[in-house]
């Protein structure tokens, strides 16, 4: 499975299941609702309700609650300052009532420096006390760069928070915004202060104005979770900013924060209700949102849609010329097109309007990580690092990029700088908790790849994986059907981690997690295929995942990592050269009969963020198939025209019709009309001149003498007229079964076999067909069966290993030596499968062989002395045939 460079964690959480990110000391939160998969649906505290209809509250004061907790009256907002606090919340920053004189001035300045005008926001606030106006005018300072200014006043902000003992929840809440922005500006060695101290500060006052002094203000619940999500915390921060919503349904903030969850998490269509609701919320107000325009174009370049975020993102831009996270994701949607040029003269206008404000330059790198542009987003991030080098945040994603990329130095370098900076956030810790095991690995190379591993153990399987490595390269990048045709600039670098535990923590921070491996592009991490305690998956066909892993380094780096998900997963499938598994035929068949079949937009969505349980097998069946279409009518060098179209920065409709000459949707209502056909031969279906066998039956039932149940005979005398009917075939063979005592006997038998022969992608009559034969005195005729399910079988190595006994019992040393070696291929620590193993290859005159299972018996077993004894007998039986006189004609 491919690997994007950002958080499924967000998708699966898996990094938060091993390490949970520093929390806030948190008291129970009686009223709390907990986060809900979908989309959440708040409804306003009772403890809100209560106060809002309490007696004690005169008119005014009850009208200012109703506002501040955004459950408004008409008649409530009747001046422009109280409109003004109602457009700050719904977050519309442009509304006329702004430019009312009468307006608070805090409001104002506000509202001014959020959507991008800084420079007026200061005019407005010379000379204006108070913690928020010193909040304000840091953010404005900040917005143009000017970072020493910005200091300045959040250091005024740390020392009136220390001076004074009693100050309101409002009050605090906004020194707690100013000192969360200090710390990008806070050097851990900065004499006035350190890093830690000052997060510990901010938990206290958090806990303070939640716990302590006001329940109910929900502002604070905003800046928690904000914070929260900064360190990566993504399930805390989800609980505050919905405590915070059950208080004022109509926070923009808190939205807009939830909506970036959902882009991370990959869950565009939580993303795009989310944005949806922005848009109610400012149209409740007279405005347009904000937000709800960088949550839609965010959600596009996750998408690999540069232009569609374009889209999103030009009459918002127009709007708000200043915005510095607009302008910023503006730049990003060019480098999402792979215009780099058009961004770079985006950034360059930042720069004039920004000064060193590293927010654009941030924001491009983060949207080219994602696309897997792993150099670009690193010039990129390095720019934002070194614009500001106390920001952690730039440093993290560098230091995570350069992980995923296989630069351990840079990675370490990075990552060492982002804790110094914010030693409490989850990913850096667990990267570098990772480098560090890392560092102890050992490595072996061959040609075109490197094997990193755990010393012990792993070396069992480390030591046998370049031979098979370099002929999945072949294969893979080779010109036979389905081969790619390409070999990457670099050496592949394979990690073999020790268990899932290793392995989750590899993947952390992406969205598209594989339950046994993955790929970054060059690098490709696996779980070791074993059993046990931390182990989730256990044995496995690690050459057949491996082949498909490679196949994405390889479209990847072909196209310049540029290629839609769909279609490398599809390239991927193919070079595995295995049959379609029979799960698939059924639920492609099922797909296509019911019109559920994806588009070419939404089978990529299927694979990160499937809607059903099935939606991302069939992802991953139906991108197969289309490939195999496209093969079979445009030939074996369309898929390869149609990638180096994406490496020069095509989209997919372009590059379809191009290539292809068809339309997306000409495409899709081709490749139907194919899959007819194609699965009228599968068997899954009843053919049109086959009744059904319930007709049969009716007809049966229907006659006057007509029997309880159907019996042997009725049936036998239906195949005479349906020899081929699988439905029928199947009721003979379990009415055979029941005369036989529940068994499959030899009349049983012979229906099994011919309904193996018109249901072809049927496992149950083979496996069935297996058991009798095995147990009969001809166990040769389950061959035939077991080389089908084998075949098909990617996690135990009972079939292979069966095969092999039956290949052995007629000197068939040759088939026998393949069969074990696969065997231990899915289960490399298996002691019984490697003495097996080393039987058949000694059989077989493989002695090399046999040697390194009998080693890799010495590692798996320590203990055991007869392994060190039979590796000497194995020495001397080369010995000896080396000194015979004939052993040279061998």
């Amino acid at each position: 499975m491919n690997v994007c460079s950002r958080s499924i964690a967000l998708c699966a959480m898996v990094a938060l299941a091993l390490f949970q990110a520093p929390a806030l000391p948190r008291q129970p939160a009686g009223e709390a609702a907990s986060p809900r998969a979908g989309m959440p649906e708040v409804e306003l505290s009772p403890s809100v309700r209560r106060l809002l209809d309490s007696p004690a509250l005169d008119p005014a004061e009850a009208r200012l609650r109703r506002i501040f907790h955004g459950v408004w009256r008409a008649s409530d907002l009747d001046s422009p300052g109280s409109v003004a606090i109602a457009a700050l919340q719904r977050g519309v920053f442009d509304h006329p009532d702004f430019d009312a004189p009468d307006a608070d001035v805090l409001d104002r300045a506000d509202a001014f420096c959020r959507r991008g005008e800084a420079e007026q926001a200061l005019t407005l606030l010379d000379g204006v006390p108070g913690l928020r106006a010193r909040r304000i005018r840091a953010e404005a300072h900040f917005d143009l760069g000017r970072f020493a200014e910005a200091r300045a006043e959040l250091d005024a902000v740390g020392a009136m928070l220390a001076a004074r003992t009693e100050q309101s929840a409002s009050e605090l809440t906004e020194g707690i915004r100013a000192l969360i922005l200090r710390q990008r500006m806070l050097d851990p060695g900065d004499a006035q202060g350190r890093v830690v101290s000052d997060y510990n500060v901010l938990a206290s006052l958090i806990a303070r104005v939640r716990d302590d002094i006001d329940r109910l203000h929900w502002p604070v619940l905003i800046v928690e979770a904000e914070l929260l999500y900064d360190k990566d915390n993504y399930a805390q921060a989800q609980e505050a900013v919905i405590e915070a919503l059950r208080l004022n349904p109509g926070a923009a903030r808190a939205w807009a924060l939830l909506g970036e969850m959902a882009v991370d998490a990959f869950d565009m269509d939580r993303a795009s209700a989310i944005a949806d609701r922005l848009d109610m919320l400012a149209e409740s107000v007279g405005g347009v949102s904000i937000d709800a325009s960088l949550i839609r174009a965010r959600s596009r370049l996750r998408q690999g849609d540069g232009q569609g975020a374009e889209e999103v993102l030009a009459p918002m831009v127009e709007r708000a010329p200043r915005h510095r996270r607009l302008l910023g994701m503006h730049a990003a949607a060019a480098a999402a097109r792979f215009d780099f040029a058009g961004a770079e003269d985006r950034l360059a206008d930042f720069g004039r309007l920004a000064g060193p404000n590293p927010t654009a330059h941030l924001t491009v790198g983060i949207a080219l990580s994602e696309a897997r542009q792993y150099a670009e987003a690193a010039i990129a991030l390095g720019r934002a690092a070194e614009a500001l080098p106390t920001w952690a945040r730039p440093w993290i994603e560098l230091g995570l990029l350069e992980l995923q990329a296989g630069n351990d130095i840079n990675a370490k370098d990075a990552l060492a700088q982002a804790y110094r900076l914010d030693p409490f956030n989850v990913r850096v810790d667990n990267s570098l908790r990772l480098i560090t095991e890392l560092a102890a690995y050992e490595r072996i190379e061959s040609e075109h790849f490197i094997v990193r591993y755990r010393p012990g153990i792993d070396a069992v399987l480390a030591r046998e994986m370049l031979p098979v490595l370099e002929r999945i390269h072949a294969r893979v990048c080779g010109d036979g059907p389905g081969g790619i045709r390409h070999v990457p600039p670099r050496k592949t670098l394979i990690e073999l981690m020790p268990d899932h535990h290793w392995f989750s923590v590899r993947i952390t921070g992406m969205p598209r997690v594989h339950t046994m491996a993955a790929a970054t592009g060059p690098v490709i991490a696996m779980e070791t295929p074993r059993e046990g305690h931390g182990h989730v998956v256990g044995p496995y066909d690690w050459e057949r995942v491996i082949r498909h892993e490679y196949a994405h380094t390889v479209t990847l780096s072909r196209t310049l990592n540029r290629i839609p998900h769909w279609f490398t997963e599809a390239a991927a499938v193919y070079v595995e050269d295995a049959p379609r598994a029979p799960e698939w035929v059924g639920l492609l068949s099922e797909a296509l009969l019911s019109d559920q079949l994806f588009d070419l937009e939404r089978i990529n969505i299927a694979f990160v963020r499937p809607r059903r349980p099935s939606d991302r097998t069939q992802a991953y069946a139906q991108g197969h198939w289309m490939y195999e279409f496209i093969i079979e009518n445009w030939g074996a060098q369309a898929p390869l025209r149609l990638m180096d179209r994406y490496a020069a920065g095509e989209r997919e409709a372009r590059a379809f019709a191009d290539v292809l000459g068809v339309t997306s949707e000409e495409f899709m209502s081709l490749f139907s009309q194919w899959a007819f056909e194609q699965v009228a031969t599968w068997g899954v279906h009843l053919p049109e001149e086959l009744p059904e066998l319930r007709l049969l039956l009716a007809e049966m039932y229907a006659q006057p003498d007509a029997p309880p149940a159907p019996t042997p005979e009725i049936a036998e005398e239906w195949l005479t007229n349906f020899p081929n009917h699988p439905q029928v075939l199947d009721l003979a063979a379990r009415l055979a079964k029941e005369r036989a005592g529940g068994r499959v006997d030899e009349t049983a038998a012979a229906y099994l076999e011919r309904l193996a022969v018109v249901r072809p992608h049927d496992p149950a009559p083979r496996r069935e067909l297996v058991r009798f034969y095995l147990r009969s005195e001809t166990p040769q005729r389950a061959v035939d069966h077991l080389e089908w399910l084998d075949e098909r079988e990617q996690h135990t190595p009972a079939f292979a290993a069966e095969l092999a006994r039956q290949y052995a019992a007629i000197d068939d040393w040759g088939r026998a030596h393949a069969k074990a070696e696969r065997a231990t291929r899915i289960a490399p620590f298996d002691a019984n499968e490697r003495e097996t193993a080393a039987a058949m290859a000694i059989k077989a005159e493989r002695f090399a062989d046999a040697r390194r299972h009998i080693e890799a018996l010495i590692v798996i077993e320590p203990d055991r002395v007869r392994h060190r004894q039979r590796l000497e007998a194995l020495d001397r039986l080369i010995a000896g045939r080396s000194s015979s006189p004939d052993a040279g004609a061998r």
